[in-house]
């Protein structure tokens, strides 16, 4: 009914202009008393139902058309992509030719749209020529600044005293670290294709992710609260998931409790809530103003706390809410000003089991 709508009102002046018409022709007959005048009302009717059919069939044309424009406008606004049927995309294929040589103003619409439509093919070509160039620049990148990495470990540091050739570790853990976050970034685009879901114990999957921070733990002093087999208080849950991923998001999540964290330590527990088992990483650092809280999942998003740490790139907790949404796995953030931060993880698919 609103197509019709629009259709009548785009229509108004002939409407308007035939009525006027009728209504001459009615006022002059009765004015001058024309005979037959019956018969000249007769002919205004027939006309009328005439003009009736021919708009009723140019309206289902332009109700069809409409209908067809607004659905490729909302198929290009949500995909980028332009998208007609087979016959009119045919057609817009063969138009060629100046605009001038047009023969209608569909003709001339149809030509502007062909013109549209390539530049828009040719540009998204580009578009996707760079970026896979610009992918496999970054993924060689990673690759090859492994190398020198590699290289710098098996160095000689008996020169070193003690305590350099501990921060010349540290130094290269952090270069290892941005590297692999670089690698993650490109591949996030294709994660659905390289998840491998398999049962892990959760507990394995958390000291994986701690004893690669054992540096920085030793480094800054830093408390760690983890429950321990031996105390048999240890996290008693397998859960379905990706193993490779889980862990780097973990990494990433423990990296900035680190980070911001210059006395006390952090701690890791587990429950279950529900259908879910809840992981918590805890610290007792900086924490995050209450302003720059809801908006730390954010690309390239660095807050108060990203200002003060000038290397601070805002994407290690990004990637992390990208890895666990493919993942089915929740995260929220509660902090506190100066007390510390605690982020939760709501992990599905969870068993208990029998030991670590």
């Amino acid at each position: 009914m609103r197509l019709w709508l629009r259709y009548l009102k785009e229509k108004k002046l002939i409407l308007l202009l035939y009525a006027l018409t009728v209504f001459f022709f009615v006022a002059v007959g009765s004015l001058y008393h024309i005979e037959n005048l019956e018969k000249l009302l007769y002919a205004a009717l027939l006309t009328f139902m005439a003009w009736c059919l021919a708009l009723l069939w140019e309206g289902i044309g332009y109700v069809r058309k409409s209908r067809q424009l607004e659905k490729a406008f909302h198929h290009f606004a949500h995909s980028g992509e332009l998208l007609f049927d087979e016959a009119e995309g045919q057609l817009l294929q063969e138009a060629e030719g100046d605009i001038e040589a047009a023969e209608s103003l569909h003709g001339a619409q149809r030509l502007l749209l062909s013109l549209v439509c390539q530049s828009h093919r040719e540009e998204q070509r580009l578009w996707e020529a760079k970026a896979a160039e610009r992918a496999d620049y970054y993924m060689m990148w990673t690759h090859q600044i492994k190398t020198p990495i590699s290289a710098i470990r098996l160095l000689d540091k008996s020169k070193l005293q003690d305590r350099d050739a501990f921060l010349l570790k540290e130094e290269l853990f952090r270069i290892e670290q941005y590297a692999e976050m670089v690698l993650t970034f490109q591949r996030l685009e294709s994660i659905s294709s390289d998840l491998v879901l398999e049962r892990h114990d959760l507990y394995v999957l958390v000291k994986q992710a701690v004893r690669k921070y054992a540096l920085s733990f030793i480094n800054k002093s830093l408390s760690l609260e983890l429950p321990s087999s031996e105390s048999g208080d240890f996290i008693p849950w397998q859960i379905l998931t990706d193993e490779k991923w889980f862990v780097f998001c973990l990494e990433q999540l423990l990296s900035n409790s680190i980070k911001y964290t210059n006395r006390g330590g952090i701690s890791v527990n587990a429950w279950a809530e529900g259908e879910r088992v809840m992981l918590s990483i805890e610290d007792t650092g900086i924490g995050i103003r209450a302003e720059d809280l809801p908006r730390i999942f954010e690309k390239g998003f660095t807050g108060y706390n990203g200002r003060l740490d000038k290397k601070s790139t805002g994407i290690g907790l990004y990637l992390c809410r990208q890895v666990f949404t493919h993942l089915n796995v929740t995260i929220r953030a509660e902090s506190q000003e100066g007390q510390g931060t605690r982020i939760i993880l709501g992990i599905p698919n969870a068993e208990k089991s029998l030991g670590p």
